[in-house]
């Protein structure tokens, strides 16, 4: 049977497509809230990380704008893609988790030495979240599950870790989110809001996915989310089935497929250079990346634990590395590792958005992402 022919796209207007999508193109108006959903989520491992995300992306975007969504629970930290944390909308978590913890619960039953059986698991879940009706800290709840598993603390809270979901819960402190935060029952922290079903929570991250990294695989999708390929072509169907999506082909004949009306601006439109966090969506959203990064790039940029390092772009595609440098007690400097040489025009225009960045992490944390920059010094040295 031949092969349907698709409208192909270049590796440039795919680049672009992503990059408007992203928000990345032009800065935008939008509220913090209305951003994390436009985008698909923000990455949250690093506390800092969801508020240089929405900087880069907002215009005059101010932080106590995003501690205040926190506080007031419209947006929420919890792990989600990936088994990862991210920082979404209180919206999209009630749609997005029961789409996700099915794969947090395979994770969390897979069978290695020492694990506990699925009955157990899920009593020890039960119990996690009734005593986390109100927040805990990490080092209560090992305790606590401690005390019903004779005493081994480590393994069964890994396990209800991933079976049973938590919220991390807002403090006065920089970004909102220390190192050590206190979780909650997501049930309890949604309080009266409802979850969605399976089926609508897994076309809603086909829509989200799609409308903030299209157009892409579902082998792009599959690595972005954590699901495996059958529920997502399941959920891909139902979209489909709306009218809603079109397909298309990169430039190597692989399928790609798109929300209809999603926006596919001329692979020549100007994209601004643009600072962007670790672990920003837009480095992981894709299997192939290469609309963004080199593989070459992606080896510096992407460490063998997973660690992704902050990046600036360059003519809408991952040129260098950033990090931040204490400059006295609350002010920092911005330090630009190109990857190679830079045109004399993005130079200046990357020393000015390294000022305006160094202007806003300088007051909350003026060595942001310092350690990782210990520790990758310390692996290119030995």
């Amino acid at each position: 049977m031949a092969r349907t022919a698709y409208p192909a796209l270049s590796i440039a207007q795919l680049n672009r497509a992503t990059l408007a999508r992203q928000l990345l193109l032009e800065r935008s108006r939008l509220d913090p809230v209305a951003a994390a959903e436009q985008i698909g989520g923000l990455q949250a491992q690093e506390p800092a990380s969801p508020y240089l995300g929405l900087w880069t992306r907002l215009r005059s975007f101010d932080a106590a704008d995003l501690d205040a969504a926190f506080r007031a629970r419209r947006m929420v930290k919890a792990s989600l893609m990936r088994a990862t944390l991210h920082a979404v909308s209180l919206d999209d978590y009630l749609h997005l988790l029961p789409a996700i913890q099915p794969m947090l619960r395979g994770r969390s039953r897979r069978e290695t030495a020492g694990s506990p059986k699925r009955e157990r698991i899920e009593r020890l879940a039960e119990a996690a979240i009734a005593f986390s009706a109100q927040p805990r800290t990490n080092v209560e709840l090992r305790e606590y599950m401690a005390t019903l598993a004779d005493g081994d603390i480590d393994l069964p809270w890994w396990w209800v870790r991933l079976h049973a979901p938590f919220i991390h819960v807002p403090a006065e402190t920089a970004w909102s989110f220390g190192r050590r935060p206190a979780l909650i029952a997501a049930q309890s922290w949604a309080a009266d809001r409802r979850f969605a079903t399976r089926e609508a929570g897994t076309e809603h991250l086909v829509r989200r996915y799609l409308g903030a990294f299209g157009p892409a695989a579902i082998t792009d999708m599959s690595t972005w989310s954590g699901l495996g390929m059958a529920g997502l072509r399941a959920a891909v169907a139902a979209v489909d089935a709306d009218g809603d999506l079109m397909r298309f082909s990169d430039e190597s004949g692989r399928e790609l497929i798109d929300l209809a009306a999603a926006p596919r601006p001329d692979g020549d439109v100007p994209a601004p250079p643009r600072l962007l966090p670790m672990w920003d969506s837009l480095v992981l959203g894709h299997r192939d990346r290469t609309r963004f990064l080199t593989d070459d790039h992606r080896a510096i940029v992407i460490a063998r634990n997973g660690d992704t390092l902050p990046t600036f772009l360059v003519d809408g595609r991952v040129a260098g590395l950033w990090w931040a440098e204490p400059d006295g007690a609350t002010a920092t400097r911005i330090v630009l590792e190109p990857f190679g040489m830079l045109a004399r025009a993005a130079r200046l225009a990357l020393e000015e958005e390294a000022q305006r960045l160094a202007e806003f992490v300088g007051p909350r944390e003026p060595a942001v992402y310092r350690r990782y920059r210990t520790t990758r010094a310390r692996r290119s040295a030995g």
